[in-house]
């Protein structure tokens, strides 16, 4: 299981925040709650799902699915926890044939739907859509004490920085295709 831990706290790395917490909040609280979901995975609450790369056998990606979730009228629905790929395998289909597993999973313990959330500012969404998830709800909080002010403060803060160096990263990108494009052409 310390290959999902691993990948669980780096991914959480590489995930956008969510509105009430940064990624490294997220990849403190991760492992440090590792014990307790081990702890559900055992009495079969949760199941982890592995996904492997199909030459070396090496774990690549993973799917956390709660077994025991209900929707709002108390309905047993399974629901995606956490979803992680190695970014190495970032859009080759990982995300999907783990879908589709957890999708035989909840079909075989006779559920009729699973369920997950994505980040309002994280456009994976829609690969959540193309994976047949329908859009159910949307889920809003408000910050209600001068704490959780500063926390929504520091995580806005967080989410301009990183789109600050993301748009760095696309204006080095461009010029290095120029520069590739000039080195290219006959003299």
């Amino acid at each position: 299981m310390s290959f999902i831990e691993e990948l669980a706290a780096t991914a959480s790395l590489h995930t956008l925040d969510a509105l009430r917490h940064t990624t490294e909040d997220r990849a403190t609280y991760v492992r440090s709650e590792f014990a307790e979901l081990k702890s559900y995975v055992r009495r079969g609450l949760y199941r982890f799902l592995v996904a492997r790369d199909k030459a070396s056998g090496e774990p690549i990606g993973y799917l956390l699915l709660n077994l025991y979730h209900q929707d709002d009228l108390g309905r047993r629905q399974t629901f995606v926890e956490d979803i992680a790929a190695i970014p190495k395998y970032w859009g080759k289909g990982i995300g999907h044939a783990l879908f589709d597993a957890a999708t035989e999973l909840t079909a075989s313990l006779g559920i009729d739907f699973m369920a997950g959330e994505v980040a309002a500012n994280n456009p994976r969404w829609e690969a959540a859509v193309r994976n047949n998830f329908h859009l159910e709800a949307y889920r809003l909080v408000r910050p209600c004490t001068p704490a959780a002010e500063a926390l929504m403060a520091r995580v806005e803060k967080a989410r301009q920085d990183r789109a600050q160096v993301a748009e760095g990263l696309a204006g080095l990108k461009q010029r290095r295709e120029a520069m590739k494009e000039r080195r290219q052409k006959p003299s």
